[in-house]
Parts: structure tokens; sequence; C-alpha cells
């Protein structure tokens, strides 16, 4: 309906402006001693009504042209790599809404999908951490070619009031089945006449505010992988299930506080018996330097109780463990009742041998590496990013620098199990820390080049003496805002004496419209 109409606006406007040139008296005709004035007057007017009407068909027709093109111009208006400069100023709302009728119906929801691809080349066969535990998410891609990490989304506005959004990522590792897994599914809030509009409630399972990169996805990194804090604390991201509350606060200085109640069961929590078992809260400030860069300083805190967590997500352990000790009890029962009390303290003896002998196979780094562990969890985090575009056009070249501090404290149990199904424990209340600080320079409207460091510091109650670090360079060439060509090269000491030399080629494509990130 909307081209029609342009198109027949274009062509009355034409019309009208033939009309008018030709009802004008002709100059030759108009001419005489008298009238040359007049003549000259008229001649003047009607090629400015010549030029207004051309200039504006012209307009009419570009318009036409860019709406027959299709939609890529009315989604969010990100840049080539999908980062904003600073924070966001309408608490994530994309700037391209599902359109609406004048009763507010959905009538096109926006659906995209994204495609990763790869290929990668080792020099060492695995990527242990050092007195880190790593989930699934964040294990390295398998070697050689590799379909990698891809994502289905679909986001439309929920009447006048919300928008919802949400995201499939489908794993496609090499001999491994295909996993699908819900990595967002939530409904936001927008700013309306109903609801305070420097309020926004977000619920259901989203990548929450926390730090810098956590809200993004991993497609919109600036490096074809996560830092070393990321894969070590948060598993590649804490997308948990539970609701969060933002405010922005008026001033100058854009400014955002907000907090949120989560179930618990995500790293760097992973377990959770009632389902409300961790918070957060943040706060964030940003705004401009002149009319050429732009600045962003946050901090975060995730806090919980995790119960018989280890690694990214909850595991099965406890029901296999507790069919073991069954499995024990009745043996045990069975063979009290054959034996005498002579036998019993001597097998009694016996399991205190076996004990301390089996706590003597584990170093205390075995416990923080492969143990399941009960008890509070706190992750702190601070982040900063500065950019500037040199020529006052960021599209044109720009420089970013970007980094992140995070800590975790753990005040509990670490259990592991030994061959003989026998539980050791590890009380700690300790402090693990991890940062990674980058630069990334466009030189010109598709490329890029960036360098990236990244260095770990594990408990001291794990008596590890090597801080794992990781050096990351890439060089990327994006030929539109859909597309990208990534090469990096990775050098990673993860544990002493093992180096790790990386190669990585990556490419991305978007399909469609993609959901809303919240920038």
């Amino acid at each position: 309906m909307r081209y029609k109409m342009l198109l027949g606006t274009t062509a009355m406007t034409a019309a009208a402006a033939a009309m008018a040139v030709s009802l004008a008296p002709p100059p030759a005709q108009a001419q005489s001693d008298d009238d040359t004035p007049m003549a000259a007057i008229l001649a003047v007017e009607i090629a400015t009504l010549r030029e207004q009407y051309e200039a504006r068909i012209r307009a009419l027709e570009e318009q036409v042209r860019a709406l027959q093109s299709g939609s890529a111009g009315e989604m969010a208006d990100h840049d080539d790599h999908g980062h904003d400069d600073h924070m966001d100023d309408d608490h994530g709302h994309d700037a391209g809404m599902a359109e609406h009728d004048d009763h507010g119906a959905m009538l096109s929801p926006q659906v995209g999908a994204v495609l990763r691809g790869m290929f990668t080349s080792y020099s060492a066969e695995d990527s242990e951490i050092a007195g880190f535990q790593l989930g699934h998410e964040s294990e390295r891609a398998p070697e050689g070619f590799s379909v990698g990490h891809s994502e289905l989304s679909v986001s439309s506005d929920v009447g006048s009031a919300a928008r919802a959004s949400l995201v499939l990522g489908i794993g496609a590792h090499p001999g491994e089945p295909t996993e699908l897994e819900l990595e967002e599914a939530y409904v936001q809030t927008l700013p309306s006449s109903d609801l305070l509009e420097a309020v926004t409630v977000t619920a259901g399972r989203k990548l929450w505010s926390f730090g810098y990169l956590n809200e993004r996805h991993a497609h919109e990194d600036d490096f074809a992988d996560r830092p070393l804090p990321y894969r070590a604390f948060l598993d590649n991201g804490f997308n948990d299930d539970g609701i969060q509350f933002s405010l922005a606060l008026p001033g100058d200085v854009r400014t955002e506080i907000g907090g949120g109640l989560f179930r618990g069961d995500d790293q760097p929590f992973g377990g959770s018996d009632n389902g409300r078992r961790a918070l957060s809260a943040y706060a964030r400030v940003g705004g401009d330097m002149g009319s050429d860069s732009s600045w962003r300083i946050g901090a975060s805190v995730l806090s919980g109780e995790v119960v018989g967590g280890a690694g990214g997500h909850a595991h099965g352990h406890d029901d296999e463990h507790e069919d073991d000790h069954a499995d024990d009890d009745h043996d045990d029962d069975h063979d009290d009742d054959h034996a005498d009390d002579d036998h019993d303290d001597e097998h009694e003896d016996d399991h205190d041998d076996e004990h301390d002998h089996a706590d003597e196979d584990f170093a205390p780094s075995d416990f923080f590496s492969s143990g399941v562990f009960s008890g509070d969890r706190a992750l702190f985090g601070t982040d900063f990013r500065f950019a500037w575009a040199p020529t006052g056009n960021a599209r044109q070249s720009e420089l970013i620098f970007q980094g992140e501090y995070l800590w975790q404290t753990d005040d509990g149990v670490y259990t592991l199990e030994d061959d003989a199904m026998e539980e050791h424990e590890l009380t700690t209340d300790g402090r693990s820390a991890g940062w990674y600080a980058q630069a990334v320079y466009k030189f010109a409207p598709q490329w890029r080049i960036g360098a990236r460091y990244a260095r770990l510091s594990p408990s001291s109650a794990a008596h590890i003496d090597h801080d794992p670090s990781a050096l990351a360079v890439m060089g990327d060439w994006t030929s539109d805002r859909f597309g990208q060509l990534r090469l990096q090269y990775n050098r990673e000491s993860l544990m002493s004496g093992a180096e790790d030399d990386q190669v990585i080629l990556q490419y991305t494509v978007s399909l469609g419209g993609h959901a809303g990130h919240d920038h």
C-alpha cells in the first residue's frame, strides 16, 4: 500500500509540474519592449519551479526504491560490527520494532538467523585451565572444519507495552549429535503511558546485565572466542532464568542501575534446589566526549548459594552419588548382620586408613579443577570502554579500548570422589580473579585489526604457581553489516610449561532481521 501511495504521489507531482510549465506564457510570445521585465521574471519562476519539482520527484523515487529493497533500513541502527559506542539510550529497545495497526495488534515479527563456521588448528591436545573448571560452552571449538554455533531468532512487540524475543542456539560439532539450546526467551517492557518510561522490566531467560560482554551474543564479539575470565567464571555467558529491573536516571551523563533475581542453575552457580538462589546488581555510567568519542564504565555483582554445582550447569552427580551410597549402606547393613563388634572396629580402622590414603592422592588443585562445590559464591566485575573516531565518523575509522576485571569469592566445600567412590572434602574461603584488555582499530570502513591479552589468578587454596594467560591478535573484513570474515591467532599458556598456538579462520553471516540486542 505504501509503495502504491508513493508512486501515485510521484505521478501527481510530475503532472503538476508539467501543467505549471505548460500554462506559463512562453517567453518568446510575451516579449515586447514594454513586457520584457515581466518575461524575465516568469522565465526565472518557471526554471525555479522546474528544479523544485524535479528534486521532489527524485526524492520520492529514492524512497520508493528504498522501500522496495526490503526492510533492512528499518532495523536497529547498529554499527558495522553490532556494537554501540556507549551505553544505550533506550534501554535496549530496537529502533526497528514490528509494525502495529491502530489497535496495537502485531503485524510482522522480526525473524532472523546467524550462521557461523570456522577452521581451527591447535598445537596442544587439550585446553584445560589450571585451577578452574570449564563448562561445555567455554570449551574450545573442535579442530579442523566445524559449523560451530548458529542462532535462530524471532522478536516482536506484544501490544504496546512489551516486546518478546526468542533465540535458539544450534550447536553442531563433528562426531556429536546436534544440540538445540534455548538461549533466550524473555518479555521486556517498553516505554509507554501505562508504565514509568525510565523503568524496564525483563522476565524469562536472557543474557543478563553483567559486565560488558555478557549481554552480547557471541557473534557480536570482536574476537572469535571469549576472553579467559568469561570462560573460567561464566561458561562464556550467564543466561539463567529470572527477572531483572533497570532504571535510567535523568541527567547529562547516561546513568543506569538495576538488579535481578534468578534460579541459580547457570555458571557461576550451577545448582539450585528452590529456583531462587542467585541475585544481581549493577550500575553503569557513560557519555560523549566532544563529537568524536564516547566512554562507559560499570560495576556488577552476581551472588548466590550453590547447591551441588560444578562446571557450567547442574549435574546429575547427586542422584548417582545417592545411589552409590544406597548400595554402600545396603552392603554395610548386610555385613553388620554377619559380623561381631571386633570386626566392626577393624572395618572402621581400615576405612579411616583408606580415607587418609585417598586424601594424599589428591592435590588441592584437583578439587578446584574437578570437584563439586557447595556454598556461597559471589562474582564481582568492573568494566570500561572508550571509543574514539579520529575523523568524526565511526563508520569510516574508529579506535576502541575495552577491558574487564572479574573476581570470585567462594565460601564452602569442594567435594571429590576417588576410584573407590569415597568422598573427600576441601573447605575453602578463597578468592580467584581474572582480567582482559583489548584494543580494536578500524582503519577503513570494511577492515579492522585488534589485540587482546587475558590473565587468570587461581585461588591461593589451590596451590598453583602458574597464572593462566592468553594473547590474541585478529584481523577481519566486513563486506557489509551482514557478513564478516575473520582470521585470528592465539597463544595460550593455560598449564605450567604448556603452550598452545592456535589459528582460527571464522565467518559470520546474518540473515533477515536479528532480534534486537539491548546494548
